[in-house]
């Protein structure tokens, strides 16, 4: 017999029971067993790099115009110049007192720019080296032109290897040949250079080392020095034009100027006759002043 049971009712639970839910330690994380990583730190800054309100002395000597000057306090320095135009450097730090300067930001960048220039200069006037590749095989014309161009290289002043290979799978030399094609290279090549390390024979290659002649060197390095000149010219000649430029621009701005002045004295001169003429013809007609 099927027994229906009634339906299950929830009932409210008065009093609620905490049951602890267990939580799983947090894990952390190994201590590293190298040992411990050093503190990255700033370089220390050259004893002659602060400058201005940066120097770290409160009481310095200033190079004057003839010799250092006794004592003083820094900031009594630093409030007698612009730090748009100048700025106060530490020349030695050795002494007793800090010595410092006042330098012109103008001068001091034109040294830097002259600086610049003459390293420029030594760059181009210095020697590098350069490799010509030639084949045995060559065809004379080829030949030819790779004995200009190792020419070229030491009228420039630069040292130059010519060496010679065997072109791959190309028919081999025979040894007088070689001989021949070396020899017309040398005698080319010594017009305008000398060899400064003996030939390199090592199988089938053959490699010539030569430096440019002395002479050669320094009539690069004359050419070097008058262009550079020439264009030091030119750029100042073209800096005083400017400047004649300028000036001749302000002077006439100036006679502009005067000459508008000029005019409005003229103008209230004349201004001033007419107001004077007007009162004396009212006087002689019996008005009275007239305003």
């Amino acid at each position: 017999m099927l027994v229906l049971r009634p339906p299950m009712t929830l009932r409210a639970i008065s009093h609620a029971r905490l049951i602890p839910i267990p939580i799983p330690p947090i894990l952390s994380r190994p201590a590293s067993s190298g040992p411990p990583r050093p503190r990255q730190t700033q370089p220390a800054a050259h004893p002659l790099s602060y400058r201005d309100s940066s120097i770290p002395h409160s009481v310095v000597r200033l190079i004057g115009p003839e010799g250092l000057l006794p004592p003083q306090r820094l900031s009594s320095i630093l409030s007698t110049y612009s730090t748009s135009t100048h700025t106060l450097t530490l020349v030695s730090v050795d002494g007793e007192y800090p010595v410092v300067k006042l330098v012109s930001k103008a001068e001091e960048r034109d040294r830097e720019k002259e600086k610049e220039e003459k390293s420029k200069v030594k760059r181009k006037i210095s020697m590098e080296e350069k490799e010509v590749q030639v084949s045995w095989q060559s065809a004379k014309g080829d030949l030819g032109h790779k004995l200009e161009m190792a020419k070229g290289i030491l009228e420039k002043g630069d040292r130059v290897q010519v060496v010679f290979a065997n072109r791959r799978r190309a028919e081999p030399v025979s040894e007088r040949q070689k001989d021949e094609i070396v020899a017309m290279f040398q005698g080319i090549l010594e017009e305008v250079g000398k060899k400064w390390k003996e030939d390199d024979k090592n199988r089938g290659l053959w490699v010539l080392y030569y430096n440019p002649l002395d002479s050669v060197r320094q009539e690069v390095e004359k050419k070097v020095l008058e262009a550079e000149q020439a264009k030091k010219e030119e750029k100042e000649k073209a800096k005083q034009e400017k400047l004649e430029a300028r000036r001749k621009k302000e002077e006439r701005r100036r006679q502009r100027a005067e000459e508008m002045e000029k005019e409005k004295a003229e103008e209230a001169a004349r201004r001033d006759e007419e107001y004077q003429r007007r009162i004396a013809n009212s006087r002689k007609s019996g008005f009275g002043g007239w305003r």
